[in-house]
């Protein structure tokens, strides 16, 4: 009979001291992606922190842990974080909305139902690549497209659909351990995109990092308000491996006291795309992710109202 191996539980170097108490705080997770991992990376990220004018005052580290892979498979992490870039790769234009199909055919000038448009997985088998050299693969600027969050590499003849996934998946195996922080601070938008700048700044000086635009390479932030609580969901733990409630999260709570339920916020989590009119009148889809990037709780929020209808998938 074969012995069934237990996941190693997590290492929590700092525990999470809990929500933020004021709405000038907000959470901010940073992780690293698992070919970076390591003290070297995590020490310059502190480094870029330490750089920051006043930081002492403005920016605080409240939680550090080392996540091990199996553990994070066990839960099954990463499929539930990157649900709905997985279903577009697995399921390609089949999914597609009919918003996402007018703006694919304006973008690339093609009939989209004429279109061979499939997802990366497929893609796999077509081109005969494996997950990292379909990653890997460059395209010109004019054959790459994001449309609610996914994003399309025109590749031969074929529109492929989230080809980084296969190899994200991949890498994020029960091998690969991932250290995630939280910082809590005051900055908000593009004054903690500048804190995100520091980081990069040191990473390029001691060699780590070879590019300013590819720190995300390396490393993953927080970029609004609901990715904070998407980021919560994989990677808030105890020294025990028990996931930590979401009430720590201070745009959770915020979210509870306007009155969303615990079920209406999971299911806008799962479920991210959203209709909007926009400033001429019309119809346009976006995913809550990216439509709240860089705002504070109180426009985030305000966006949400603002929507019209949530896109199902």
């Amino acid at each position: 009979m074969e012995k069934k191996i237990i996941p190693r539980d997590p290492t929590i170097i700092i525990p999470f001291s809990g929500a933020c108490q004021t709405s000038l705080c907000q959470d901010v997770f940073v992780y690293l992606r698992p070919e970076s991992n390591g003290i070297a990376v995590e020490s310059a990220l502190m480094k870029g922190v330490s750089n920051v004018p006043d930081w002492q005052n403005n920016i605080n580290l409240v939680y550090l842990a080392n996540l091990p892979g199996d553990f994070l498979n066990e839960k099954g992490v990463f499929e539930e974080h990157y649900q709905t870039r997985i279903k577009f790769a697995k399921r390609g234009k089949s999914i597609f909305t009919p918003f996402m199909g007018r703006n694919f055919s304006n973008h690339y000038k093609v009939d989209f139902e004429k279109a061979e448009i499939i997802g990366s997985y497929k893609a796999l088998a077509l081109l005969g690549l494996n997950e990292d050299e379909l990653f890997k693969l460059w395209v010109d600027e004019e054959d790459m497209f994001i449309v609610n969050g996914q994003i399309i590499k025109r590749i031969g003849k074929y529109y492929v659909v989230n080809s980084d996934i296969p190899s994200i998946l991949n890498k994020n195996n029960s091998k690969t351990d991932i250290a995630v922080m939280i910082f809590q601070t005051i900055f908000w938008g593009r004054d903690f995109y500048n804190v995100i700048l520091n980081m990069t700044k040191v990473l390029l000086e001691e060699g780590i990092l070879h590019s300013e635009s590819q720190f995300n390479h390396v490393f993953h932030y927080s970029k609004g308000p609901f990715e904070q609580i998407l980021d919560a969901v994989g990677f808030l733990y105890d020294t025990d491996g028990n996931h930590l409630p979401l009430q720590n999260i201070r745009f959770y709570n915020f979210l509870l006291e306007k009155g969303l339920s615990i079920k209406a916020i999971d299911h806008f989590i799962r479920q991210p795309l959203f209709q909007f009119k926009n400033d001429q009148g019309n119809i346009e889809e976006k995913s809550i992710f990216h439509v709240t990037k860089d705002l504070s709780y109180e426009d985030s929020w305000e966006i949400l109202k603002s929507a019209t209808a949530q896109v199902l998938l």
